[in-house]
């Protein structure tokens, strides 16, 4: 269930999202109804900025990666927060996640494994020429991904 801003703050979300100030911004449990809602609306707010659609596609695997890879850190049921805006660098999504201390990093699976479950999101997004950096605080943590604009 998605609300934007003009919903009933009495009623229970699994997911929240509005735009505001050119950003997309999103508070969810992830679920796969929530993480496919969320999917949805970073990319059709990137299309709706101009933003090549392959950039848009690529800005939605990194969400994907960046919440399995929180939920992965806090486990099931953990609230997270999402974010997504255009700037000066390119496309950027963020995931803040309530775990400061597991820090994400690139698997050694190498990405040719057919037999892995996991572990090769980062690398991919590596691949693909995206930027990843850490905002660590004391109580969470922001992972970044920044896709360049073509």
């Amino acid at each position: 269930m998605a609300y934007d801003s003009t919903a009933d703050p009495d009623q229970l979300a699994e997911i929240y999202l509005r735009e505001q100030d050119g950003m997309l911004v999103g508070h969810l449990i992830p679920s796969q109804a929530t993480l496919s809602e969320l999917r949805e609306r970073v990319g059709e707010f990137l299309k709706s900025a101009g933003i090549d659609s392959d950039v848009a596609d690529i800005a939605v695997l990194a969400v994907s990666e960046l919440v399995g890879n929180a939920v992965r850190a806090c486990g099931e049921g953990v609230p997270v927060i999402a974010d997504a805006h255009v700037g000066k660098e390119g496309v950027v999504v963020g995931i803040t996640d309530p775990e400061p201390s597991r820090l994400p990093s690139p698997s050694a699976v190498p990405l040719d494994n057919a037999e892995a479950d996991s572990g090769r999101g980062l690398a991919m997004l590596e691949i693909l020429s995206v930027t990843i950096t850490v905002e660590p605080t004391p109580f969470s943590k922001r992972v970044l991904c920044t896709i360049p604009l073509p």
